[in-house]
């Protein structure tokens, strides 16, 4: 502590001098000259303190302390990608004519991977185009989804 002091009061002290040359030298050369002496001197003193550190002995954990993963942050952020690919499933389910649909997916994410487990299709509120009616839904269904996402056909599961 005694050495953060006694360089604290150098730096102030540095900065008092060049105040007081600022304000009692009158303007022309050797003004200038006079405050790129003294602008070089305060570099000097306020980096004097790096001298005192020991490179080879260096440990970066020293200064950082303990660094823990939130993971209740990591939880939070894998649910919320869970659900953004949730909406980017049944935004593409309802412009391929299925709107109604909601999607629940079982997995979790990896180093930005999705590892998808499982896919719950409901289809309570289905509503179908006119163009879509004669054609198996389910198989269009698992198609889109498979689009966006890749899991095994078994591992989508339908509601009705």
């Amino acid at each position: 502590m005694e050495k953060v002091s006694g360089w604290l009061l150098s730096v102030v002290g540095i900065v008092i001098i060049a105040l007081l040359v600022d304000i009692l030298l009158p303007v022309g050369k050797t003004s200038k000259l006079i405050k790129s002496v003294l602008a070089i001197f305060s570099v000097f003193v306020i980096i004097s303190p790096i001298k005192q550190f020991d490179i080879n002995n260096f440990n970066l954990s020293s200064f950082l302390g303990s660094i823990q993963i939130d993971s209740n942050f990591v939880e939070d952020r894998n649910y919320e990608k869970l659900k953004s690919l949730e909406r980017t499933i049944e935004k593409n389910l309802e412009e391929n004519g299925y709107s109604g649909i909601k999607i629940q997916l079982q997995g979790e994410f990896t180093q930005e991977k999705a590892n998808i487990s499982r896919i719950f299709v409901d289809l309570h509120n289905l509503v179908l185009k006119d163009e879509n009616l004669n054609i198996n839904k389910y198989t269009n269904i698992v198609a889109i989804i498979k689009k966006v996402v890749t899991i095994k056909e078994e591992c989508i599961i339908f509601y009705e």
